[in-house]
């Protein structure tokens, strides 16, 4: 009988592990190699392009379309592409369309910019465009799937105001444009643009970045949030023109950035949280440290892509970062990742109870992967192209995309 017992207490102190990490088989990426792209479904990789070169590929939010952008590698202009994982046929959407082009997260319909112009595409509908808006700066799908929030100047001055307007969208009708928010700029600043908008997880918050003229957005971007009913709008701080830097947790409004001016990745990186109801930061990044990447756990825990502060001209004295653990309430910090001293790690991710990163030499890249709850890591893609990199930071967005399944 105390067998009996003592194995039922076994079953049920593993059982919550054994169910929560769900197989790595179930999951699946796009990503670029030898700057085609390819596909890894289950345990298989698919080369799905045989021409051009390809980047961004992003997932619609039921996983059965990807979008990607196709065109020469010299060239500044790329075509917005769709691939049907199920049918398996490429359909070409549009020419010259710039890399912000974000699925509904609710419906197979894709925004997409042509210079500032807003349409967006059934895949219902293959072919026929919706214009939605002209001489926008940027734009993001609400949360709910049922609209958009674009973002356009007053007038084409510099100094002009930023209008933030709501896109009500409706079947067979042209959409209706509300006005959301002005953002009122002084002559002495020089805002020209903003980046995409994100929510927070209860849909109070909106946090983006307010960009300043092309070359000086390359040192410093000033974030910001907004409360969803549009009564407060808050200056937070200064941070590089990153879109992975500024997250939000996954069930509470805690936002969570990179801060720091200066386009040097290994200088002056800080991580950082925001509480919005008291617009309170608390840093976690120690002194002699810079963090250039991360990923929420939970809404207690964050993992960090970590190295020592460096800005040596010589790439060599520049050491590349490892992945930590890091809890908010206790500020305890746990090494999770001690790679060999010619690699470093990036662009942590969780889906599932799995944590993906990106391991780079500088030259070559590997995405690895490892359970969330006991560190072992293990080989999941080989051979990743590597994004564009500016001062040692890479867009690896550029190179890979996890679906999430949300």
């Amino acid at each position: 009988m105390k067998k009996v017992i003592f194995l039922i207490l076994m079953i049920l102190i593993f059982l919550p592990v054994a169910v929560s990490a769900e197989p790595k088989e179930n999951l699946k990426a796009a990503f670029v190699r030898n700057e085609h792209l390819w596909l890894k479904i289950k345990d298989k990789e698919m080369k799905i392009t045989n021409a051009g070169y390809i980047r961004y590929p992003k997932w619609s939010f039921d996983g059965s379309w990807v979008a990607y952008l196709k065109g020469a590698k010299e060239g500044n202009v790329m075509d917005l592409w769709l691939y049907n994982s199920m049918s398996k046929r490429h359909f070409k959407v549009k020419e010259n369309v710039s890399n912000n082009f974000q699925w509904s997260h609710n419906e197979n319909k894709i925004g997409f910019q042509v210079v500032k112009n807003l349409f967006i595409l059934d895949t219902s509908q293959l072919g026929l465009f919706i214009p939605i808006a002209k001489n926008i700066e940027n734009f993001s799908w609400q949360p709910s799937g049922s609209g958009l929030l674009v973002s356009t100047k007053k007038s084409p001055k510099l100094h002009s105001d930023i209008i933030l307007s709501k896109v009500i969208l409706r079947k067979k009708e042209k959409p209706i444009i509300n006005h959301f928010y002005t953002i009122k700029i002084d002559e002495n600043d020089i805002f020209a643009s903003t980046s995409e908008f994100k929510w927070s997880n209860d849909k109070k918050w909106i946090s983006f970045l307010l960009n300043p003229t092309a070359s000086l957005s390359a040192d410093g971007n000033t974030l910001c949030v907004l409360s969803a009913n549009g009564k407060t709008f808050q200056i937070i701080d200064e941070m590089l023109n990153e879109s992975a830097w500024f997250q939000w947790a996954p069930f509470n409004g805690l936002l969570g950035y990179v801060s720091g001016v200066g386009r040097e990745a290994t200088i002056n990186k800080r991580m950082q949280v925001l509480k919005p109801l008291s617009m309170k930061t608390a840093l976690y990044t120690p002194r002699g440290y810079v963090d250039r990447d991360f990923t929420w756990q939970n809404n207690r825990t964050i993992i960090v892509s970590r190295s020592k502060e460096n800005g040596s001209e010589n790439l060599e004295k520049r050491v590349l970062p490892s992945l930590y653990r890091v809890g908010l309430s206790d500020n305890k910090q746990t090494t999770l990742t001690v790679p060999s001293e010619k690699d470093g790690d990036f662009r942590p991710q969780i889906v599932r109870n799995n944590l993906f990163w990106i391991r780079t030499d500088r030259k070559n890249a590997n995405v690895m992967i490892s359970p969330t709850y006991q560190m072992k890591e293990t080989l999941w893609i080989k051979n990743l192209s590597m994004g564009s990199s500016y001062y040692e930071k890479w867009s690896w967005d550029e190179v890979f995309s996890l679906y999430t399944g949300r």
